[in-house]
């Protein structure tokens, strides 16, 4: 799929940009939450499989949430962040990039006691100046290897067969806490982490990255 093809190759021609990790594991990554409904039933699932994950959070929903960003750091999980209001850095002017990395930087920090140290860019879009932001305030641009198809109003079976059919070691794999589609991805979760357990690939959570 060509929206797994492109991060692939992002990683590849620039340093400071992941897409995969360990080989004997997968990252299951998370975006555009915290949803009030929905991101505390993920984490019960979660919680219930003993599956660390990574959760890229908007400022915005984490100011109105701050007790479900708390939650994801308590119960083990990694968090960065995905913008303040999920617009597009692909054209944006530094400037502009700067003021929203850094509102959300001050926002989670505020939050967690730490500031993250990851970053997914909206749309998984960027251009020169996302990487010289990113670079500045010292964080990993992480994008994704093996998108499950959830921000599209697909059934659960589909979001199971896109991710078991095409996974392999080390795929960062994008999923949605937030959405019109996050029924779907519930129902398909468990299914997705036995499949992955058959094929012995072990859940991680995006902690202990290489310093930029």
């Amino acid at each position: 799929m060509i929206s797994d093809l492109l991060p692939r190759l992002a990683s590849t021609v620039f340093s400071n940009i992941i897409s995969s990790g360990e080989p004997d594991g997968v990252y299951l990554t998370f975006d555009d939450g915290p949803d009030p409904i929905f991101t505390p039933r993920l984490l019960d699932l979660l919680a219930e499989h003993s599956c660390p994950a990574s959760f890229f959070v908007m400022g915005g929903h984490s100011v109105e949430h701050s007790d479900i960003v708390k939650r994801i750091i308590d119960e083990g999980h990694s968090i960065g962040c995905h913008g303040y209001d999920h617009r597009s850095t692909l054209f944006a002017g530094r400037s502009r990039i700067l003021t929203d990395l850094s509102r959300s930087v001050r926002t989670i920090s505020g939050i967690i006691g730490y500031s993250p140290q990851m970053y997914r860019p909206p749309y998984g879009r960027f251009g020169p100046s996302t990487l010289s932001v990113a670079g500045e305030l010292r964080m990993r641009i992480i994008l994704w290897s093996l998108s499950s198809g959830d921000y599209r109003l697909v059934s659960s079976e589909r979001i199971v067969n896109n991710i078991v059919r095409r996974v392999k070691p080390g795929d960062f794999i994008l999923l949605h806490d937030r959405g019109i589609n996050v029924e779907n991805m519930l129902t398909a979760l468990p299914i997705v982490l036995e499949e992955l357990s058959k094929k012995g690939l072990i859940p991680l959570s995006l902690k202990n990255l290489p310093a930029v």
